[in-house]
Formats: structure tokens, C-alpha cells, sequence
């Protein structure tokens, strides 16, 4: 994470500077101008402006910045501009500062406090999906204080539900409903889990086992189970009859979409053929893992667009390798004479997942074909919950 560690003290600048011997990624240091030594710096930018227009300025050792000014008014360009914020001062001074910025748990930054004393180090904003409560065992390790963390999950020794499967990049569908369902979990009221895909051991994380969380081997087991809420991890679409106030789908990222397309073809022709394929099919579209295709394509504009607006890596393969792929069920002599060999999408869908046979054969939509196969190890008879 790109994290900022705010200090107001010559020990809050100890502490913070071993603290960045250890943190990973990009960690910067911010600390009153004299602090950081460089009294006397940069003159505010207009006669009596200080208190008005922060100032941040790089001193002579590298990765730490001084400001001019008010911290009030400097903290708001942190926040932006970080993913995480580590403040060695008093709880209090960081309550008042945060309090105006927050906005919404999925974009603020993590927050963590550590007192000058280096004794404690609080999660205080952002615990799971920000990331605060890791960086604060983090940090708590590097300096040999006390991490305090108070969400509710954690207290109770429970799974946090917005954090399941997050190791293994999971997507969550029906996010509105994780308030609900976390309740419902920390208050130990019967949880019913149904898996088909996915890793069977997203839970070891979070502890043991929850003696109120209760596997399915069907999912019409869910009335007879009388649970208060249901998880459901799988790349199939949610059938009807669940209660949809009450359930959060987890989609772990399992399938590989094989695409050929002619010249030209746009970004918006392979997103709604993918969808509708996806939709026809009963599949999610947030399970794709992997985008697949001959090398031949790799300098479509439209493929290219289509991967990186997913987020998802494009592999491809040379013609003899697609052209030597067991497991291919449509292969097209019209294909042939274009690429010089009889199928992209589905040998590619096939190589790319590891799998020996496809989930959805090739399907032919407007100047493009999709195939669908499941990455190896997602039968869904390994993974019944």
C-alpha cells in the first residue's frame, strides 16, 4: 500500500523511521517542518497565508517531507493521496481529523494510530477492507507494542464476511447486504455455507471452524436448516427461492474465457457477448479469471480494451500449441483457412484453465466466439461444502 506515517514528535520520527525499514510498498514520512529538520524552510506562499495554504516539501533525507502550516489543513492531501495512514500522535487529535473525511469504508484510506510511546497500535478506520487491522499487527510487530482491535468479528473469534476469500481474490456479490449478514454472524445466529468452487479452506484464516456456520450439500437444504443467512460461494448464477435481503454471494475467480474475434471488433461487442454467454449459461461473469486467445490477436485494440477493463490478464498462445489441444468439441474449417488452425477460442479456454474438457463449448456471436472453461481443481465434485 501507498502509506503515509504522520508524526508530531522528534520520537514519533524514531519510531516512524524504523517503521519504515519494515513497512512494504511505498511508505513516506510527514512530519511539522522542524521536526523533520528543515526550520526555516520554504516562506509560506503569501505574507500570513500559513494557517490558509499548507505547504509539503521534501528535506534532505529521502522519503521524508516537512509541512508549513496547520496539520488540520495538510492532512486532507494525505488522505487523498494514500491508501493507508499510520499517525504516531494521540487518538484524539486523529479522531477530530478523520471524522470530516470519511466517507465510504470502500475508498478511505486504513488508519492506524500509534502513541508517541510506541506502546499500542489502534486500528481505527478501514479494520478489513481498508486493511487497517493487518497493518496494525504489522506494525504492533515491528515496534513490540500491543494491537488493539476492536471489530466485532475479530472479538468474537468470528470470520469477518467482507473478508472472506479476499486472499484469494474473491469478488463479492450483493455487497448491500454485508451489514446484515456480519450482524447475524457475531451474533452467532445460525450461518448456512453452500461451496461448489473455490478453495475449501477460506475459512482457517479467521480460526476454527464456527460451530454456527453450517455446510449444505444442497442448496435446497436451506429452509430446512431455518439459518438466518446464507453464503454462497460459487461461480454459478444464484438460482431463485434464495432470500436475497439475506445472502452474499462469493465469487472466486475460476473461469477462463476463450475469445476469437475478427478485426476490429469493439470492447462493447465482447462485453455484451461475454455477458450474454455468461447469462445463458447460468456462470457469473465476475468468476473470470483469465482472458484466452491465440497469438495472432494480441494486438486487437478491442481485446486488449476488453481484458484491461476486467482487470484481467490476457494470455495467448502460439497456433501449434492451440492447434495440438485435446478437448476441443467445434472446431471450424473456416477458422482454419484464416488463423491456419481449426479453433481459437475453446483450445485456448481449454490450455489457459489447465482443464481437460470445456464448460461452455465455442459459442459464435457478432464477429467475435467465446469459450468457457473452468481453471483445474474447480470440478464441482471436489469442492461440495
Amino acid at each position: 500500500m501507498k502509506t503515509a506515517i504522520v508524526i508530531l514528535s522528534r520520537n514519533g520520527l524514531a519510531l516512524a523511521r524504523r517503521l519504515r525499514e519494515r513497512a512494504p510498498g511505498e511508505t513516506t514520512i510527514f512530519g511539522p517542518s522542524c521536526i523533520v529538520g528543515v526550520c526555516g524552510g520554504p516562506p509560506p506562499a503569501r505574507a500570513g497565508s500559513s494557517d490558509r495554504v499548507p505547504q509539503i516539501f521534501a528535506t534532505a533525507e529521502p522519503g521524508v517531507f516537512g509541512w508549513l502550516g496547520p496539520l488540520r489543513l495538510v492532512f486532507p492531501t494525505l488522505w487523498r493521496e494514500h491508501e493507508a495512514i499510520v499517525a504516531i500522535m494521540a487518538l484524539g487529535i486523529v479522531v477530530r481529523l478523520t471524522g470530516p473525511l470519511a466517507s465510504d469504508k470502500r475508498t478511505d484510506p486504513a488508519v492506524v494510530v500509534v502513541d508517541d510511546a510506541g506502546r499500542f497500535a489502534i486500528s481505527v478506520l478501514g479494520g478489513h477492507r481498508g486493511g487497517a487491522n493487518a497493518l496494525a499487527e504489522m506494525v504492533a510487530h515491528t515496534l513490540g507494542a500491543i494491537p488493539v482491535i476492536t471489530t466485532a468479528s475479530e472479538a468474537q473469534g468470528v470470520p469477518a464476511v467482507d473478508q472472506i476469500g479476499r486472499p484469494w481474490g474473491w469478488c463479492i456479490e450483493r455487497t448491500e447486504n454485508l451489514t446484515r449478514v456480519a450482524a447475524a454472524v457475531v451474533r452467532r445466529e445460525p450461518v448456512a455455507v453452500w461451496q461448489d468452487v473455490g478453495t475449501p479452506d477460506w475459512w482457517r484464516p479467521f480460526g476454527p471452524w464456527p460451530g454456527h456456520f453450517h455446510r449444505m450439500q444442497s442448496l435446497n437444504d436451506w429452509e430446512a436448516l431455518r439459518a438466518s443467512v446464507l453464503l454462497v460461494i460459487s461461480d454459478r448464477a444464484a438460482p431463485s427461492g434464495l432470500p436475497d435481503e439475506r445472502t452474499i454471494l462469493y465469487r472466486p475467480p475460476t473461469l477462463v474465457a476463450g475469445v476469437g474475434c475478427r478485426r476490429g471488433t469493439t470492447e462493447a461487442t465482447i462485453e455484451a457477448w461475454t455477458q450474454s454467454v455468461c447469462a445463458r449459461n447460468a456462470l457469473s461473469p465476475l468468476s473470470l479469471a483469465i482472458v484466452a486467445t491465440v497469438h495472432l490477436k494480441l494486438d486487437e485494440p478491442g481485446l486488449l480494451a476488453f481484458a484491461r477493463q476486467r482487470r484481467l490478464p490476457l494470455v495467448s498462445f502460439p497456433p501449434e500449441q492451440l492447434a495440438n489441444q485435446p478437448g476441443v468439441e467445434r472446431p471450424s474449417e473456416r477458422v482454419r483457412s484464416k488463423v491456419g488452425i481449426a479453433a481459437v477460442a475453446e483450445p485456448a479456454a481449454l490450455r489457459a484453465a489447465g482443464a481437460s474438457r470445456l464448460l461452455v463449448p465455442k459459442q459464435i456471436g457478432p464477429g467475435v466466439t467465446l469459450a468457457l472453461a473452468r481453471c483445474a481443481g474447480n470440478d464441482r465434485d471436489d469442492h461440495q461444502a
